[in-house]
């Protein structure tokens, strides 16, 4: 990119012409003048008017981060004149970071090539949701994708694809194949190996398959996968790594989706076979062999119904380590939970649909988990108003000085209570914006980050964090 241009006029006038006023002006009125236009295209017929025009619209886009991400869509509607379009992209193809794609991806890159943008030099994150679900991305594509971002770390991609060209994004660092509905196919094998042994800067690889058994396998990977943080895979393919998998260095997340295939009893009816999934011996494994390491676990318990007093014996119990406690959707007596309040390092608790949770067990929680931030209670039914109030006690007499120290020495509990039973008296007191509960107790609407359907549930399926 050029130099800042002076403050001097950019064309000078010939000897029969006077000069526009606007030359005249220095820089700092020009941006003032910049900040005053209504909209994108008045913007970049502001910037096409000379190189030093140019120059202080950059700089306003650049510092903006507004355009940081292509979203060729959303760009078409604030610059329907081609021309302009063309022109924004190639002023701020060096300055593009990220790319989200929702129409097919061979239109949009034959569309780059028409506007001879042929390198994105510094795109580090794609990702590629297609709301036709029936526009795959061909290897052709793939490959034409490789060498117009070179440099790219992240990519997801949510529709079927074979594999073959992704081990040519050379320093890519997270590969995200997940959809949580129906793909017509997986990867291929022979590519998944090509991506582990070729990518060794791989840190985030998210293989799963969500409507059939997976017929991925690691055997001839995960040696290769030394430098990988997160590791997200059906039961299927980690049957046979297991050992391996959780020797790898640098794990720090493992999430497993089960497979949707089970095998009915000979003598049982199918109509009346229960098909919830129970495969459990993996499970167990790991909490067995990285105890002293896991401070994160989740679980779908509808489809991990574990009998009561499946943890009493844990490994986990002599670490005490537990910082982030996901347990989902079960029927078991509220009694099962009280062992966990000895994890005195909890920040984060989610016990999404729980039937009969209640206040008492909650409230020890906050009692005995001094760390504790984030409470999800979504969908449990049967905690009252009550727990509020008492919930606020607890916490005032923790720091009963709080609301006068301008230092807060913790953050306020943050709570996620959608239909759960003191959703219509939150919502009635308004205790959103009660000064009484600001410093104490946030009521929250969205689910937590860090996870794929709030806090960290998983779907189908279990999460283990590790140290």
């Amino acid at each position: 990119m050029a130099d800042e241009p002076s403050d001097a006029i950019a064309t000078p006038p010939t000897p029969s012409e006077q000069t526009p006023y606007i030359f005249k002006l220095n820089n700092d009125c020009l941006e003032c003048i910049f900040e005053r236009l209504q909209d994108l295209r008045s913007e970049v017929a502001f910037a096409r008017v000379c190189q030093r025009f140019q120059w202080i619209c950059l700089n306003r886009w650049r510092g903006s981060h507004a355009y940081d991400q292509l979203d060729m869509e959303k760009w078409r509607e604030l610059l329907p004149n081609y021309e302009d379009l063309c022109y924004f992209i190639k002023q701020m193809r060096p300055f593009i970071r990220h790319m989200t794609v929702s129409s097919c991806l061979c239109t949009l890159l034959k569309d780059l090539d028409e506007m001879q943008i042929y390198v994105l030099p510094n795109v580090t994150s794609f990702y590629y949701d297609p709301e036709d679900m029936d526009c795959y991305p061909s290897d052709r594509s793939i490959c034409k994708m490789a060498k117009m971002m070179p440099n790219l770390l992240r990519l997801r991609l949510t529709t079927p694809i074979q594999g073959r060209y992704l081990s040519n994004f050379r320093h890519l660092q997270e590969l995200h194949l997940y959809e949580d509905q129906h793909k017509a196919y997986e990867l291929q094998q022979e590519y998944l190996d090509e991506i582990c042994s070729q990518l060794l800067n791989l840190q985030v690889l998210d293989i799963r398959m969500y409507d059939v058994i997976s017929k991925l396998r690691l055997n001839n990977c995960v040696d290769y996968l030394q430098n990988l943080s997160i590791l997200k895979l059906n039961l299927a393919t980690l049957k046979s790594v297991l050992t391996e998998v959780l020797k790898l260095p640098a794990l720090k997340q493992l999430v497993v989706l089960l497979d949707t295939e089970w095998c009915i009893p000979p003598m049982a009816s199918v109509d009346s076979y229960d098909h919830k999934i129970r495969e459990v011996r993996e499970f167990y494994d790991i909490m067995e062999r990285k105890a002293q390491d896991i401070i994160g676990v989740a679980v779908d318990g509808y489809y991990m119904p574990l009998e009561p007093g499946w943890d009493a014996d844990l490994s986990i119990w002599s670490h005490r380590k537990l910082q982030r406690l996901a347990i989902c959707s079960w029927t078991h007596a509220v009694d099962f939970l009280e062992r966990y309040t000895c994890m005195t390092n909890l920040q984060l608790l989610c016990l999404r649909n729980w039937t009969y949770l209640c206040d008492d067990i909650l409230l020890k929680f906050i009692e005995l988990c001094p760390h504790l931030h984030h409470l999800d209670v979504s969908y449990c039914r049967e905690l009252t108003p009550n727990f509020l109030q008492r919930a606020l006690n607890i916490l005032k007499q923790r720091e009963p000085n709080k609301q006068n120290n301008k230092f807060m020495r913790t953050q306020p509990l943050l709570i996620y209570y959608v239909l759960c039973g003191f959703e219509d008296y939150v919502d009635v007191k308004e205790l959103k914006h009660s000064p009484e509960y600001k410093e104490y107790i946030m009521f929250m609407d969205a689910f937590p980050v860090s996870s794929e359907r709030g806090l960290s549930f998983v779907d189908r399926g279990y999460q283990f964090d590790f140290e």
